[in-house]
Order: structure tokens, then sequence, then C-alpha cells
């Protein structure tokens, strides 16, 4: 493997010999997948519309197009023209992730922006990436370029395509790497591994996303396919905050949700496809969390291809709860150059611009990014001791953990809790964060709070990367509430969720993804 400076200093000036963005052919199409509209109504045997800008370079390449599929997150619409160039090192991921397609066209690959059905000028309902349904649209914008384009071909014989898109565009890349032989790379960003679970994590409703994705669909931006309206309806309720208020449709929809990604794939035995693939999550990200991003990792390199992880800071972000974004790196590496140097060694065969990312990096609150071949194991226990946390309590509660913690030492990983929860008012639910005491001043490290309804149980809390400083103290924060976990408008006070009534005592063990030493950059 090639040493990390000088693959980036490789990339860096290629990058900056790059001309300003080039004109290239920008078309409007559509295609008719085989999947049926129900919104059709007489035609809706004649299949699905699914709308796409192509974007062409100028030149066709020798050899022909690589070709890379590019989609936006839930509610959002395609490219229709081609954005202005990434030339913001310091911006977030969602900044700049779209801004990297003027970069590819000038680089020769041809790119399909799409909408999603339900979304924009395609057709259908939203299914919420239902393999039967969105996956198969676009497997049939893929028979398209097949047929239309000239598609740059491997020794294999099979044409050179790869994915890109964050959040809801990064979840069809995990099914479709899995389920068309024609992937040969994708770069599933910010995305999930099981959307039931990360909507309502041990079966408590995350309710500031909850009310973004009811949003999307109540504005028109998504035309809900029936998996949408009974969220959409119980959520809101004064005193809901569980999946199960759904009653009868609780089941059909976490049936459904689990089914549409990487989850339903494991769970129903398929094994893993081989494809190279670089998965990119954030540890600061409150809706698919580093352990999504883990789990997805996992399940790529299960199929044997070469498949690496890179952890930013900050990707899903609520505002409400203090969240600012951050800028798209880990250590010393530029994320969108990683990006692009990996589509350029997949699709392009040009190794020497790939940086040679890790096999894992996860990114650090100093700056540096602890690396190496996995994640820190949650291994280091540390007992909690009985605690209760009243309703209505404005600050969280920090419980000190007798955890060995010495002066540069790493937290990069999920840690795990074995809890007693019992209810003391409203839900009784916990409401859980690994944190450190620093100069007196209580920080939740990444930005994680993880429920615990009442009972006993064992469950992973929010991925954690950070490095410890003199003084540090570890420990758990409890919250009595939090602006996760609440429905609440624009302006005024919560209306549903874990709200002020919400009470509790909880006592257990922790287990810490602490290593003594972290490899730095």
């Amino acid at each position: 493997m090639k040493t990390l400076i000088h693959a980036i200093a490789l990339c860096a000036a290629a990058c900056m010999a790059l001309p300003a963005a080039h004109a290239a052919t920008v078309q409007q199409h559509a295609v008719q997948s085989t999947v049926p509209d129900p919104l059709a109504g007489a035609d809706a045997a004649r299949g699905t519309k699914v709308a796409f800008t192509l974007f062409l370079p100028d030149a066709k390449p020798e050899g022909g197009y690589p070709l890379v599929l590019h989609s936006s997150g839930f509610g959002l619409g395609r490219l229709r023209e081609l954005p202005p160039r990434d030339t913001d090192p310091g911006a977030s991921y969602w900044s700049r992730v779209d801004r990297l397609v003027p970069t590819l066209v000038e680089r020769g690959y041809a790119v399909i922006s799409f909408d999603h059905r339900g979304h924009g000028d395609s057709g259908g309902d939203s299914r919420i990436m239902d393999p039967r349904a969105e996956i198969a649209d676009i497997r049939s914008l893929i028979d398209w370029a097949e047929r239309e384009l000239p598609l740059r071909k491997g020794v294999d014989g099979r044409p050179r395509i790869g994915s890109i898109g964050g959040s809801y565009g990064g979840g069809y890349q995990m099914q479709l790497a899995q389920l068309e032989p024609r992937i040969a790379t994708a770069i599933p960003s910010m995305t999930w591994y099981d959307l039931q679970h990360s909507l309502a994590p041990q079966g408590v409703l995350k309710q500031g996303f909850v009310q973004f994705e009811c949003f999307m669909a109540q504005r028109g931006k998504v035309r809900d396919g029936g998996l949408l309206r009974p969220l959409c309806e119980t959520a809101p309720k004064p005193g809901a905050w569980a999946w199960n208020d759904m009653g009868a449709d609780a089941q059909r929809l976490r049936d459904a949700y689990q089914a549409h990604g990487p989850s339903g794939l494991s769970w129903s035995g398929q094994p893993s496809r081989r494809v190279d693939a670089l998965v990119v999550q954030a540890s600061e990200d409150v809706l698919f969390d580093m352990d999504e991003g883990l789990r997805n990792w996992r399940q790529l390199k299960a199929g044997g291809g070469d498949v690496r992880l890179m952890v930013l800071r900050s990707g899903h972000v609520n505002p409400r709860a203090g969240q600012r974004d951050k800028p798209a790196r880990c250590g010393s590496v530029d994320a969108m150059d990683a990006m692009l140097g990996w589509l350029d060694a997949k699709l392009r065969d040009i190794e020497p611009s790939a940086p040679s990312v890790p096999q894992l990096c996860i990114a650090l609150d100093d700056g540096t990014a602890f690396e190496g071949t996995a994640p820190i194991a949650a291994q280091s226990g540390a007992a909690l001791a009985r605690t209760e946390v009243r309703a209505g309590l404005p600050a969280p509660v920090f419980v000190p953990l007798p955890a060995d913690a010495p002066h540069g030492a790493v937290l990069a990983g999920v840690p795990e809790a074995e809890l007693d929860v019992r209810a003391g008012g409203g839900p009784g639910v916990a409401l859980v964060g690994l944190a450190l005491r620093r100069n007196g001043e209580l920080m939740l490290l990444s930005d994680q709070v993880v429920p615990a309804p009442p009972g006993r149980q064992r469950i992973a809390l929010g991925g954690v990367a950070a490095r410890l400083r003199p003084g540090d103290e570890l420990g758990v924060a409890l919250f009595a509430t939090h602006a996760q976990y609440v429905w609440a408008p624009a302006s005024g006070a919560p209306v549903a969720g874990i709200v002020g009534d919400n009470a509790y005592a909880v006592s257990g063990r922790v287990w810490l993804p602490l290593a003594a030493e972290g490899a730095a950059r």
C-alpha cells in the first residue's frame, strides 16, 4: 500500500492542475422501469417513469465513459445542471459531495443524477428503498446507459459503473451493490444498515428526524407509498414516543423498514456479493451513527472485496441540539480527494491517483485520526452506580465511571452498556450518552444520546471518537429529555416524545472502546 502522504500529494497535485470547469453536455431524460406505477391510473402497467440528468464531457475518453450514478437525500431532487466545483476544503460533506460532479465530468466520467420514485419528476410513490421498486428503477437506468452510451469496460467485459451519494442517496447504494452485478464500486455515505433501528432505537422514536421526514412528505417533496402516513399521523400525538404507538401498523412498518436495507439482505441469508467500496460515515451523525457504518462496512467486507471505512466527524446534525457541521476530513485525508481517487482507481485504473486510505480511518476531535484494521473493541468495563433522574431536570446528570483513562488515550468505536432502567414517571426511558468532564465543563462525546426503555437490556451506545487530555474525567450523561427525542414546533414547547414528565433510575455497567495509545496523523 502506498504511503498516505505520497498518495494525497499526488491527488492534490492533480486537482490543482485541473483547469476551470469545462462546459459539459447536460441532457434531461427519462426511462420507464418495469415496476407498475400505482399513481398512473390506466397506465400503471406501463411501468414507472424514472427522471434523470445525464452529464457528459465534451470529448469521449478513449475506451469509453466510466459511469457514476448520483442521487440526493430524502425529499431532495436530482441535479438539473452542473453545480460549481468543489473549492472549499473546510466545508462539510453535504456542501461538497454534489460539487464532485463537475470534476468527475472533467476527468471523463459520464454522470447520471436521478430522482428516486416518489421524488421530483419521477413517477410512482416512495417505498423507502424497496429492492422491488426503487432498486429495480435504478437497474433500469443502468440498462439504458448500456444501450445508449459507449461505456468503459473492464477486463471481465463488464461496464465500469460506480455510485455516490449520501443519506437516502447512500441507502440505494448498499442494496444496489449487492443486487446488481454491473456495479464495480460504491461509496455509500452517511446511511443506514437497519432503517427501523435508526428511526427508533430500542423502539423509541427519534422524533427530531421523524419530524423532518414527515415535513418533507407533507410539503409534497415525497409522494407516500403507505410507509410514511401511519408514522407521521402517530408521532406528533401528545404522549406518543414509541414505535409501537402506531398500533396495528407498527409491525408492518417495522418489517418493511428493516427489509429495505442491508439488514434485510443479511437476515434473509443472502450472501454478500464481492464489490469494492469506500464506506463514509460520521461519529457525530445523530441519525445514522457510526455503528450503522461499521455494520455496512462488515457486510460488504464479508463479500471479499476491497472495502474501507472513513468515519468523519459530522453527518446528519440536529441544530436544535446545538450541533454544527464540520469539515469533511479524517485526520490529514480530505474526504472528497479520497472519493475522487477511489473512483479513479476502481473505474479508470489510475492507481497513483487513489489516496492510500487506511482500511479504517476514524476522525478524532483533536484533528488527528485513529487508523487500523478495525475499530477499538468495547472491552474496558466500568460500573454505573444507581442514579435517579428527576422529571423536568434542565441539565444532564453526570455520573463518573471508574475507568483508567490515561492522557492521550483514544476512544474510537462503539461503547456498549448493560442497563437496569426503572421508570419513575412518564415513559420512564433512560437517555444515555458517553461524556467527559473537562476543566469543569460537561462534554457529550460525539453528540450521541441513546434511549433505554424500562427493564434490563444490553445495548450499543452511539459510536464515539475522541482523544483524552490531562484531567479529563470519563463518565455517562443522563438526560430527562433531549432534542433528538421530542417532536416540537418551530416555536413553543414539545408536543410529543420523551418530554418533561420523563423520570427514571438507572444502574448497570458500561464497556468502553478505549485504547491507551491511538495512531495519530
